[in-house]
């Protein structure tokens, strides 16, 4: 089952959502969805997900139908696909003669006719096809598009009523979902099967609105009923699914400018009907219903009516509870930063079945972790003409006693070869901060030793380091000797696989 979550979440930018993407693929999230109202726009949040995490599915629920060109919605949904290694779903709908005609200046007729267009133009574009229409609602003559994805986006059409449910479940990937209950599910979901010989696609947006003040919570959805269920499309949709008689009084209401009376006519039954809502033991379950019913991909849109929309996503994610994945927190609890590329793939490995997640997770943050600090160190010695290793070169002599050092002990303080060594040796002799002389006990010896201007250069590289906290900038003490003690019990561990408990530890980590 894939699970999604609608962004962007309330209360915070878009350069803000990167602790929000990382919170949702640790709690197992596969996709993030985003609309087109009037807010952002659909494609922008998806594009700044798709940098982060390449694998995630990335959906439109939805782009209206009108708003954008049928070419321009070939090519967004195209440059999207070209961004990233996940799926991309693009949900086309009518959206509403609002957001349509009032808003953006289109003429709202036929929406059936111009959803069912916009996805046949999209399925022959999408292919690389020169495409050549002509409907009631435009005209297109020539066009190919010029970035054909490998992976190509799967189109999905919003439907309320049996005509554009047929109409996704027929000439598209599937279908998408808005303002229903789990029974309604059973009776939609019927109509997109219609004609199909494989399993259609089916999200659904599911909101959820979490607050400990039950009252607050009704509050909160009987006035987005109101501003939703009012609208002739919706109206026409609740209507058909047999709440006529339960909406009369709202709609009655509403239409007479009574917008007071129109919410208190909304009964409480119909807000549990269609809003989530709960502890997350209850939201958990109820979101499991809507599968049941019949839903492929629950789409959560989170409101946290006590405090931050994303405190919800841990503990309504796929593993909370799950002994693999991580804590549910309470609502304010700040979770541990993680690095979003190994929480993807630890992620799919789980899903892949392949054993010891955790150890492979351990060792890509590791390997990325030892290459990031590499990075940022290389950079700060480069400015004193200085590799890595020979810094490290230089540190084990200024520490060595007489701040001298066979060969072959600094070779193996720095786990290079002999001959690597001799080569940095020369290298550093060459400028002066090294020189060779004979060992004083052993002929067959030859020490390294620090010059006067080596140990100056020393003191210059340390002062470079350490201005870069060692490659470990922001990173608290407390953390650096959990760090090291992890290490020396991997160090242990792997001593006693090879037999080699009486090994000397380097003291210095090499690499250019």
């Amino acid at each position: 089952m894939n699970y999604g979550l609608s962004i962007p979440l309330g209360g915070r930018t878009l350069k803000d959502h990167a602790a929000v993407l990382d919170r949702a693929v640790m709690a197992g999230y596969t996709d993030v969805w985003s609309s087109e109202v009037n807010g952002h726009d659909a494609f922008t949040p998806l594009a700044l997900a798709a940098q982060r995490y390449p694998g995630l599915r990335l959906g439109t629920a939805i782009t209206p139908a009108y708003t954008r060109s049928p070419a321009l919605l070939a090519m967004s949904a195209a440059s999207l696909a070209d961004s990233t290694d996940g799926q991309v779903l693009l949900g086309v709908g009518s959206s509403s003669d609002v957001i349509v005609e009032r808003w953006n200046g289109v003429p709202f007729h036929d929406p059936y006719g111009r959803v069912r267009d916009v996805v046949t133009f999209l399925d022959r574009a999408l292919t690389g096809e020169k495409v050549d229409m002509e409907t009631p609602s435009f005209t297109i003559k020539g066009f190919r598009l010029g970035v054909v994805p490998q992976n190509r986006p799967k189109v999905l059409v919003a439907g309320l009523r049996p005509g554009m449910l047929r109409l996704a479940g027929r000439r598209s990937d599937g279908a998408i979902l808005n303002w229903l209950s789990p029974d309604d599910v059973r009776k939609v979901v019927p109509y997109v099967y219609e004609g199909r010989t494989t399993a259609p696609e089916i999200v659904a947006r599911l909101f959820v609105v979490c607050s400990s003040d039950v009252e607050k919570v009704r509050g909160h959805a009987k006035r987005a009923i109101a501003a939703y269920l009012n609208v002739d499309a919706y109206a026409k949709f609740h209507e058909w699914l047999g709440r006529g008689d339960e909406l009369a009084d709202m709609w009655g209401a509403w239409r007479a400018g009574d917008r007071k009376a129109a919410l208190a006519a909304i009964p409480d039954s119909l807000v549990d009907e269609l809003f989530i809502h709960g502890d997350a033991a209850a939201c958990r379950a109820r979101i499991q219903d809507y599968v049941d019913a019949g839903i492929t991909t629950p789409m959560l849109a989170l409101t946290n009516l006590d405090g931050d929309a994303a405190d919800l996503i841990d503990q309504l994610g796929r593993r909370a509870g799950a002994s693999a994945g991580p804590a549910v927190v309470s609502a304010g609890t700040a979770t541990k930063p993680v690095d979003p590329i190994v929480a993807q793939d630890r992620q799919r490995w789980g899903e892949l079945g392949w054993p010891q997640p955790t150890a492979m997770s351990a060792f890509m943050s590791l390997f990325r972790t030892h290459e990031r600090v590499l990075e940022v160190v290389r950079k700060a010695l480069k400015q004193h003409g200085l590799s890595i290793t020979e810094h490290s070169a230089l540190l084990h002599l200024a520490m060595a006693p007489d701040r001298s050092s066979p060969l072959s002990r600094m070779a193996e303080r720095l786990l290079i070869s002999p001959a690597r060594c001799n080569y940095v040796v020369n290298r550093l002799e060459s400028e002066g901060w090294v020189e060779r002389k004979p060992h004083p006990a052993d002929g067959r010896s030859t020490l390294a030793v620090l010059t006067e201007s080596g140990a100056a250069k020393v003191d210059r590289s340390i002062a470079a380091v350490d201005g870069i906290d060692f490659g470990f900038r922001g990173t608290r003490e407390q953390e650096l000797n959990d760090l090291v003690d992890a290490l020396a019990a991997c160090a242990r561990g792997e001593d006693e696989l090879t037999g080699d408990a009486d090994r000397s530890a380097p003291v210095a980590v090499a690499g250019d």
